[in-house]
């Protein structure tokens, strides 16, 4: 009985070498890639919008940050939504903050070819007002 034991483990362990030979060997070519390719801002907002739907709402606003920092539009506009919605929209753990806000919608309005219809322009493209009068050099 420990004969026919021995051969049958002695028959699985070329194959369990070799598994681990390729579990190594798969691990050392990601450890030479790094983490890979680093995610495009499209990728970044499209896992702003999961954490928004897991209710995970820092999460949302770091991907957001990030996404927006590199330029994406519908990011800088979303930010800029949810810093001036604040905790009306994401409650009281967001803070509103009304400059910040009105800076990255303001940076996403001017990437669209009709400033006009963009939600900045609604809210900002008048003169200085009483709320926003603070965030603006003098």
């Amino acid at each position: 009985m420990n004969i026919t034991t021995w051969r049958g483990a002695a028959a699985r362990w070329p194959a369990l070498a070799l598994i681990s030979l390729a579990l190594h060997a798969s691990g050392m070519a990601e450890a030479r890639a790094g983490l890979g390719s680093p995610i495009t801002p499209a990728q970044q907002y499209a896992l702003a919008l999961e954490a928004q739907t897991q209710g995970d709402y820092a999460a949302m606003l770091a991907w957001l940050r990030a996404s927006a920092r590199e330029g994406h539009a519908s990011a800088q506009r979303m930010l800029g939504v949810a810093l001036i919605g604040g905790p009306a929209l994401y409650g009281p753990s967001q803070p509103a903050d009304l400059c910040e806000g009105r800076l990255w919608l303001l940076r996403a309005a001017r990437q669209n070819e009709g400033p006009a219809q963009d939600v900045a322009y609604a809210l900002f493209g008048r003169p200085k007002d009483a709320l926003t009068a603070h965030c603006e050099p003098s």
